[in-house]
């Protein structure tokens, strides 16, 4: 066994973007995992050896991060140790259901040739841990069927995988150089999530995800009531499920990313350690947002107020000029009225 991994940085659909860790322990505390045994090491990406390290220190990453937060989970819901299946059975899903964290493998219908394995991707997998730290942190929004509780805990798996990503240097480099000369509020490797999985589902039914991907933190959707909305629609509009109606938080939270990271380098190049501190700032910010965001019908708009007040201090990379891209992104989504400062 050698002393490092090689893993996918965010996803099977960015061929050749690897980045090297080291050998996870997942028993870690305060947020362990129980895996099936360990595998063998294997640098064959097509191997269930190289699909096991990769979701262990995949996972073992993201638990990390979001344990050093500034509001920490102490542990799992009512457990100390979170039970991962890596290839429960045959669909085109990942899912935690309070528990455990489950993936599996499918085919589009009528593409046999082509199978996707949901917990290859660290998109998938960071996705489905950031389930189970809001679960941790808030298990008064789990499950609870209403639409906007479950529509956030869809945008933080999906806020999950974005500041995940930003946590590694080698994939901060490549995204930079992608969006350099461009704003960096624009669509990108990371902003999109998922995109091995999201062209399976696009296989079977065009609306089930984005273009280019699962889902698209690079969105204009804006919030509107959703008892004015149809439960389907095309994948560019708004529908009043969990799923779709997520991204309309997620894309606020990406926007506010960018803006964030523009004002830290100012006139200068973004370097990749900016971009790490600001997913840092972000995380914490929401972390503590959560602490004061009561549970009720319009949670996006509570978690929101709650954001552009934590944004605004204490802190040395806090602020009025922070908390103004905050409070003008949720104004202009119109997840929050223009008068909730």
């Amino acid at each position: 066994m050698p002393g490092t991994v090689t893993v996918w940085e965010k996803d099977p659909a960015l061929v050749g973007r690897f980045t090297t860790a080291p050998i996870p322990d997942v028993a870690k505390l305060p947020l362990a995992f129980n895996f099936p045994a360990a595998r063998p090491y294997s640098s064959d990406k097509s191997t269930e050896d190289f699909r096991y390290w990769n979701a262990a220190s995949t996972l073992r990453r993201a638990a990390d991060f979001w344990a050093a937060s500034s509001r920490p989970p102490a542990e799992w819901n009512g457990t100390a140790v979170l039970d991962v299946y890596l290839d429960r059975d045959v669909a085109l899903q990942s899912k935690y259901d309070g528990q455990s964290l489950s993936f599996y493998h499918g085919s589009p219908v009528g593409h046999p040739e082509i199978v996707v394995y949901s917990g290859a991707s660290p998109d998938l997998l960071c996705h489905e841990l950031g389930h189970a730290v809001l679960d941790a942190i808030r298990p008064d929004l789990f499950d609870r069927g209403l639409l906007e509780t479950d529509a956030f805990h869809e945008s933080f798996g999906d806020i999950s995988a974005l500041l995940c990503a930003t946590q590694l240097p080698t994939f901060c480099t490549a995204v930079l150089q992608e969006t350099a000369g461009r704003n960096f509020w624009s669509n990108s490797s990371l902003s999109r999530v998922a995109e091995q999985f999201g062209a399976a589902l696009r296989m079977e039914d065009p609306e089930q995800a984005d273009t280019d991907c699962l889902r698209n933190a690079w969105n204009d959707h804006f919030y509107a009531d959703p008892a004015g909305l149809n439960n389907t629609a095309p994948a560019d509009e708004v529908a009043a499920n969990p799923h779709s109606f997520s991204r309309v938080f997620t894309g606020a939270f990406f926007e506010i990313l960018a803006g964030v990271l523009a004002l830290k380098v100012g006139n200068q190049a973004a370097k990749a350690q900016d971009l790490q501190q600001v997913g840092c700032d972000m995380r914490d910010i929401l972390m503590e947002a959560l602490d004061d965001a009561p549970f009720g019908q319009n949670f996006y708009a509570a978690v929101a107020a709650a954001m552009v007040t934590a944004s605004a201090g204490p802190g040395p990379r806090r602020g009025p000029a922070v908390q103004a891209i905050f409070q003008n992104v949720f104004v202009r989504r119109k997840i929050i009225a223009p008068a909730i400062v």
